[in-house]
């Protein structure tokens, strides 16, 4: 007797995040909450539009909207909306602090990256940067983020921010900038279009991986996951020989399966 076939807990999911116990997935509609251990369905409720992003904390969620260029703070079993910042332009990426005090938020068309309190939304820092901002992470006290410069031939620019504000270009690729990941030895995961690169925080190439576009990154037991959308995949990823082995492919929006469970 075949085993039944795994059904997805949602048809087009946009984002996936792990809150404590719970599954918070943010589809066209809203969001819905599923038990972590058992996919129970917890919870509906709405969501701004376009979520591009969710990141979370014990009894907070934060979902970020490309479509109206904010980010929100959300009790993530009520759906209860706590407090709500205006962020850039069509803002692509938002990541906690490893101490869960700040959000780093790349602004998007806005050319910015904000520095925010994770507690009340308030906005610490705004860094100007060239370009569109379409990623950012922090890497030690400082923060990296991730560029597209150009207008006939566009460059994937990365940018080390000190603590003082001082802006350094790090790395300079040709083609579309996709996720940044910082890893716990210090160096960082940068995918450009073609490629998934590992790098020292100064720039320095340690290796590659050939990749379509790699547009979201999440450690899980010492490996890295890689949504590529551009070909349908998530892959598993081991930084120090990067080798990428293929765990998922499908038609659905590979960055729709990420979570950091």
């Amino acid at each position: 007797m075949r085993p039944p076939r795994e059904a997805p807990l949602c048809a087009r999911p946009l984002s996936l995040c792990a809150c404590g116990s719970a599954v918070v997935c943010a589809c066209a509609h809203g969001a819905c909450v599923y038990a972590a251990d058992t996919c129970a369905p917890l919870a509906e409720y709405p969501l701004p539009p376009a979520v591009r992003c969710m990141c979370a904390l014990p009894g907070a969620l934060y979902a970020l909207s490309g479509e109206a260029d904010s980010l929100s703070l959300f009790c993530p079993l009520t759906g209860r909306l706590r407090l709500c910042a205006r962020v850039g332009c069509d803002p692509r990426d938002a990541q906690l602090s490893p101490d869960g005090r700040l959000l780093a938020v790349a602004g998007g068309a806005a050319g910015q990256v904000y520095l925010l309190s994770s507690r009340d939304l308030r906005t610490l820092r705004s860094i100007p940067l060239p370009g569109v901002v379409g990623a950012a992470c922090f890497s030690g006290a400082a923060l990296l983020a991730f560029c597209a410069e150009g207008d006939s031939e566009i460059h994937s620019c990365l940018y080390h921010i000190s603590v003082r504000g001082v802006v350094r270009e790090v790395l300079r690729r040709p083609g579309l900038p996709g996720a940044l990941l910082a890893l716990p030895d210090g160096s960082v995961l940068a995918g450009v279009l073609g490629e998934l690169l590992h790098l020292r925080a100064d720039g320095r190439v340690l290796g590659r991986a050939r990749c379509g576009l790699p547009a979201r990154l999440r450690l899980m037991q010492g490996c890295a996951l890689c949504a590529d959308p551009l070909d349908g995949r998530v892959l598993r990823l081991s930084p120090r020989e990067m080798r990428c082995d293929t765990i998922w492919q499908g038609e659905s929006p590979a960055d729709a399966l990420m979570c950091n469970l």
